[in-house]
């Protein structure tokens, strides 16, 4: 479906402050004190899954329990580019489970490639014309079985994808409580055991898992020169960030805190920074962790956020809240 003229950008966009704590001096290069926070539009169930577009300067997000993506951008607000954009019918899913989209990324082409729970795939969608009926697999399946819930990605600069495909389609949502540390998780209609981390390579098709180690893999980013995958774990009782070699798959824990007793939250979406350091939502805020695995600094922020991304020169960085979207200006 084409954009709804539901917009729900606030006339006066609520500012919220957000300090920022340094860990020595590495980060203050780019970052200052204190940032603001400003609320672009509310409304959703769970945000998730923000990816700026260049060529049309705008912003999509996804509301994952709510099955929708919405599009926002200065000149015209906010309002639904998608309303069913991950169950559209194309698979069997859990109808008690999470079945909306979340991670996207554009790819070199200016497409729009992202993560379907309940279709339980990796599609892409043209911006030039979007709508349900247009959106197209990318890869669905590994050795015959149909994936678990892809849940976020990043593109190569060579066109290779790795997306992390955790069982989030399949936790009974009802019954759980994931901040107590209760997940279940339900086996009906699920076909792989484990959770994995893959990497696709669309000009020979070949999907390759990388790693399944992690039972929660979430947000990813690739080093600047390609050789480390940075993986979250989103186990609210484990928190934590790993480092994989994308040439062999091994890895290991590349940050676990530690954490002062104010700082809530968990490890979700992470991108990575011009300076060669990563952004991660985490306990506390926004994390910036560097290559050496040390937290220089944490934007605090009023709210736990899920994910983050950045436009084309990172003078923003959009973040997805529960309930709404914002932005932070990282340049002055």
């Amino acid at each position: 479906m084409v954009m709804s003229a539901c917009a729900k950008a606030p006339a006066d966009r609520p500012v919220k402050p957000c300090p920022v704590v340094f860990t020595g001096d590495a980060a203050r290069a780019f970052l200052g004190e204190e940032l603001q926070l400003e609320v672009l539009f509310d409304g959703l169930q769970i945000g998730e899954g923000p990816v700026w577009v260049p060529a049309q300067q705008r912003l999509l997000a996804s509301n994952v329990a709510g099955n929708e993506m919405w599009s926002w951008s200065e000149q015209d607000g906010a309002s639904v580019l998608l309303e069913t954009s991950g169950f559209t019918g194309f698979a069997p899913s859990y109808e008690g489970g999470v079945r909306g989209s979340n991670g996207a990324a554009i790819d070199a082409n200016g497409d729009l490639i992202f993560c379907q729970h309940g279709d339980r795939r990796i599609a892409k969608l043209s911006l030039t014309d979007p709508s349900v009926d247009k959106i197209q697999t990318v890869v669905s399946e590994f050795e015959g079985k149909r994936l678990n819930s892809p849940n976020d990605l990043t593109i190569a600069p060579d066109g290779d994808i790795y997306f992390a495909d955790p069982p989030y389609g399949f936790l009974d949502m009802a019954n759980s409580n994931p901040t107590e540390g209760k997940m279940i998780f339900v086996e009906e209609k699920r076909e792989l055991s484990k959770a994995g981390i893959y990497r696709f390579r669309p000009s020979t098709g070949e999907l390759t898992l990388l790693s399944d180690v992690m039972p929660l893999p979430n947000g990813m980013a690739l080093s600047p020169d390609g050789a480390y995958l940075y993986v979250n774990s989103s186990n609210m009782q484990q928190r934590e960030m790993w480092r994989f070699s994308t040439e062999d798959g091994s890895g290991a824990v590349f940050y676990d805190g530690p954490f002062a007793d104010d700082e809530k939250g968990w490890f979700d979406g992470l991108k990575m920074h011009a300076s060669g350091n990563v952004f991660t939502t985490g306990p506390g805020g926004v994390l910036v962790i560097s290559p050496e695995g040390e937290r220089i600094a944490t934007i605090k922020l009023p709210d736990e956020a899920t994910n983050i991304c950045f436009d084309e020169d990172q003078t923003f960085m959009y973040v997805t809240m529960m309930p709404y979207v914002g932005r932070v200006k990282l340049k002055p």
